[in-house]
């Protein structure tokens, strides 16, 4: 009898285990759009804990192919829950952000993509030839 309930306990720890694994990966496309003005944007980056200076925000395009560092840039923002390839040729706000208290000896900035102030890539970039691109979500819920 013993050995009935340790193997029932177990199938269920094991059928607990995968709903929540499965919770977690879930698709992000069901989450509504974050939107963020101008004054919401540093909250944002205080929130996930980086300290910030604003660098600059200015319109850009996003290509209309993706290539090279674009198309890692965007594979990783997918993975992310975000899908560039939805924004190909439009005009989209890019924010830039130092990062003050990221250490190490490299500048990273933080940068975010906006379209009509709905937010459509956050990452972390460290800014030198062999640099990291790490998406900014990702780093919030690991930590």
């Amino acid at each position: 009898m013993k050995k009935k309930i340790i193997a029932i306990a177990a199938v269920l720890g094991i059928a607990a285990a995968a709903i929540f694994i499965c919770r977690r990966i879930e698709p992000k496309q069901d989450e509504p759009p974050l939107v963020l003005n101008e004054y919401q944007r540093e909250a944002y980056l205080n929130i996930r804990g980086w300290e910030i200076e604003e660098i600059s925000c200015q319109t850009v395009r996003i290509p209309e192919e993706f290539e090279g560092i674009y198309r890692e840039y965007a594979d990783i923002q997918s993975k992310d829950g975000f899908k560039l390839e939805n924004y190909k040729g439009k005009e989209v706000l890019r924010c830039l952000y130092r990062v003050l208290n990221y250490g190490g000896d490299s500048e990273v900035t933080a940068e975010l993509l906006l379209y009509n102030d709905e937010l459509i890539s956050a990452a972390i970039i460290e800014n030198k030839q062999d640099g990291f691109i790490k998406p900014l979500n990702s780093l919030f819920k690991d930590s």
